[in-house]
């Protein structure tokens, strides 16, 4: 049987400060800005693959 997904609760720890509550809320916000700004480069990369791949066999074709 598979493992389960394990999660970080956003409930705060029994003996938590919050301080370190704060801190973890903010560093998930920065890794979420992250993430999202890999994900828009991939996405761009990606395009331009495509779009320089279209733009090759375009040329071929008129060529041949």
């Amino acid at each position: 049987m598979p493992a389960g997904w394990t999660g970080v609760s956003d409930v705060p720890r029994a003996g938590a400060s919050p301080g370190s509550v704060q801190r973890r809320a903010e560093r998930r916000a920065e890794q979420q800005v992250a993430r999202r700004s890999r994900e828009r480069w991939a996405v761009f990369a990606c395009s331009v693959l495509v779009a320089s791949f279209g733009l090759t066999v375009g040329i071929l074709d008129v060529l041949h």
